[in-house]
């Protein structure tokens, strides 16, 4: 009995701790360090599951939870002790919520040759399933390439965004057999996906659906090309995203690209809109990836203050709508106005036009890889991408893997040589 006592509070603990990872993965105030503390405690729980006597007593029943951290706990124990049969099993018989849960665990499991195990079920007729299958082996990066380009055309537009997003290059014969109706598509998920992999794979016509995408008065929709048009853009994509500032539907989705362009017109909007309450922490957080700034002591608001007019919080709402779900933005600082505005003021004069700046320095590949390696986690998702898009898809960091595999990925690529030229000379 003291046994299974044991075993439970591990579960719980792994529960717990699995929600904490996950949303560590996502939040602007923590980074890879502090994430690999978060992610030690959840392993040695995970470690502690990987019992013969926890099958039956505690793995076993997680699995009619409701609660996915549980259910991805348990089946990543599964895959520690070896039953990879019945994990697979359990996923072919699983709800959605269920299903994701356990895809999740099988994307960050080191169970041996577990890649060519889910390859086999894509043979399966079920499309669903073989779309989180292939997710879960983009994720992975264990599909071959011949096999990602059976799905450029699948009916289920979550396959076809996996498959897009899986390849680290597209072949010559996909770009001209596939690539421009991809880029065409009436699913934005398979248009963003198209334009990524085009831009890895070097394709010019990546970059114009993109630019097109953005300059026909975009919905929200089109969030991811405005990242990719300020990761590769010069001035003139700028000033496009800068332009997107009016529109009181996009602006918050505007400042998080203008984030990534690193130039002096985005920074000077980004100070302009720190006195805008609705996107004030937005255009703060944005400002710091670019110069540099830390927003804490004397430019940031003491903890528990905000500004007048600041949004009332979800949990403090009186409407029975309120979404009460946890935002990662939700953790950003306050900037102090008053104290950012001024710093910029003494500090504008080194930053030139031109020049394109990642954490207050000139962009180049090892402030890239630099900027991986210390940048907070939800902004080293895009910055991964834009390592894939520079290196032709040669180095991809795996964000929201275990951080040993990121770690690895990132020592491979410490002595890569990018161009940091705007994209679209770069470009066929």
């Amino acid at each position: 009995m003291l046994l299974v006592d044991v075993l439970e509070e591990y579960l719980d603990e792994a529960e717990f701790r699995w929600l904490q990872w996950e949303r560590a993965l996502e939040a602007p105030d923590f980074t890879p360090v502090e994430t690999a503390e978060r992610e030690e405690r959840l392993l040695a729980y995970l470690e502690g599951l990987t019992d013969t006597d926890a099958l039956d007593t505690v793995v076993r029943p997680a699995f009619d939870s409701e609660n996915a951290p549980r259910i991805s706990a348990a089946a990543h124990a599964l895959l520690g002790l070896g039953e990879v049969d019945e994990v697979l099993v359990r996923l072919r018989g699983a709800e959605a919520p269920a299903r994701a849960a356990i895809l999740r665990a099988l994307e960050v499991s080191e169970a041996p040759r577990l890649g060519a195990r889910l390859l086999e079920l894509l043979k399966l007729e079920d499309t669903v399933l073989q779309a989180g299958v292939l997710e879960a082996l983009a994720f992975r990066q264990e599909a071959p390439a011949g096999v990602l380009a059976r799905f450029f055309t699948h009916d289920e537009a979550r396959a076809r965004v996996a498959a897009l997003r899986g390849a680290p290059s597209l072949l010559e014969e996909a770009v001209r057999r596939h690539l421009p109706a991809l880029l065409d598509s009436a699913h934005p998920g398979t248009r963003a996906a198209a334009m990524e992999a085009g831009l890895t794979s070097g394709v010019r016509m990546a970059w114009e659906a993109c630019r097109k995408e953005v300059r026909a008065a975009p919905g929200a929709h089109a969030r991811e090309a405005m990242v990719l048009l300020a990761l590769g853009g010069d001035e003139a994509e700028t000033s496009l995203l800068v332009d997107l500032l009016e529109s009181a539907e996009l602006r918050a989705h505007a400042l998080w690209a203008l984030g990534f362009s690193g130039r002096v017109a985005a920074m000077e909007s980004c100070v302009k809109h720190l006195a805008v309450p609705e996107v004030a922490r937005l255009a703060g957080e944005a400002l710091s990836a670019m110069t540099g700034l830390r927003l804490e002591g004397s430019f940031a608001l003491p903890p528990g203050e905000t500004p007048e007019g600041a949004p009332v919080p979800p949990e403090e709402q009186e409407s029975l709508d309120a979404d009460l779900t946890p935002h990662p933005a939700d953790n950003l600082p306050w900037p102090d106005v008053a104290a950012v505005k001024d710093w910029w003021a003494q500090n504008h004069a080194r930053f030139v036009t031109g020049t394109r700046y990642l954490q207050g320095q000139p962009f180049s590949g090892p402030v890239l890889v630099e900027a991986l390696e210390s940048s907070p986690m939800r902004r080293r998702h895009v910055l991964a991408r834009e390592l894939a898009i520079r290196t032709r898809g040669q180095h991809r960091i795996p964000t929201r893997a275990f951080t040993h595999r990121q770690r690895e990925a990132l020592a491979r690529a410490q002595a890569t040589h990018l161009r940091a030229a705007p994209l679209a000379s770069t470009l066929r």
